[in-house]
């Protein structure tokens, strides 16, 4: 099965500027440097492409394969669906004619800690779920929470007992945008980066932890030095 690495990197962030390449612990060009060291250490991956409408980024991404990954491939996309207005409906239909045949790894920048493992045992945890039914993966969070909405509850039943064990509450699952996994044709098929019957991955909340916001790059920042300083892995 080929596999084929997705990592989209628009320019012009407006709630992080330059979060894709500013230096963020220790990496001089920040998360997009950090994540092709991950996706670099995921041998099943036959291609990694890198989608951006940024200079930069594809400049750094063609360094990137000349010193250090070949698979690593810069795909300058066009302008109109490289704005903060693009619906992710039309993108999804853009990113779904990049291959014909291959089975799309997507991820993000974003989520700096999602390591090469995560990713290998995410392709292997596919490829079992596919034996068992399924047609595409989508990582997710588990939450057990107090969840209401305007009219009340929406996990539990206060006529049953007004405040349950908070291990006793419906979990209910986020989608995390950490890891999307499904064949091209499926996507085109579906107009979808999830399929018809999805496996739900689940990530811990911390491993998730996803950059969208100024204070979250400083929090995320300081954490992974600290990982950094106790040797644990980053990549």
């Amino acid at each position: 099965m080929a596999y084929i690495g997705f990592l989209p990197c628009r320019s012009g962030s407006e709630r992080v500027p330059n979060k894709n390449m500013r230096p963020f612990a220790g990496f001089a060009n920040g998360l997009l440097e950090l994540k092709l060291e991950q996706m670099a250490a995921v041998p099943a991956l036959e291609k990694i492409l890198v989608s951006s409408n940024d200079p930069a980024v594809l400049d750094y991404a063609a360094d990137f394969a000349a010193q250090r990954d070949p698979r690593v491939i810069p795909v300058p996309r066009p302008d109109e669906y490289g704005r903060s207005s693009t619906s992710m409906d039309d993108f999804i239909h853009y990113i779904a004619e990049l291959d014909r045949h291959g089975t799309i790894v997507w991820t993000h920048v974003t989520s700096p800690f999602i390591t090469s493992a995560l990713y290998r045992r995410g392709i292997a945890d596919y490829e079992a779920a596919l034996a068992r039914g399924h047609d595409s993966l989508v990582s997710v969070t588990r939450l057990q929470r107090f969840f209401w909405d305007d009219e009340g509850p929406v996990n539990y039943d206060r006529s049953v007992e007004k405040w349950p064990r908070s291990q006793d509450l419906k979990p209910l699952m986020e989608i995390n945008h950490a890891l999307y996994i499904l064949p091209f044709a499926l996507m085109r098929a579906v107009g979808d980066r999830v399929g018809r019957t999805p496996f739900f991955y689940h990530i811990d909340e911390h491993d998730a932890a996803d950059i969208d916001w100024e204070p979250q790059f400083d929090l995320l920042e300081k954490i992974m030095r600290l990982k950094q300083q106790e040797g644990g892995t980053v990549i």
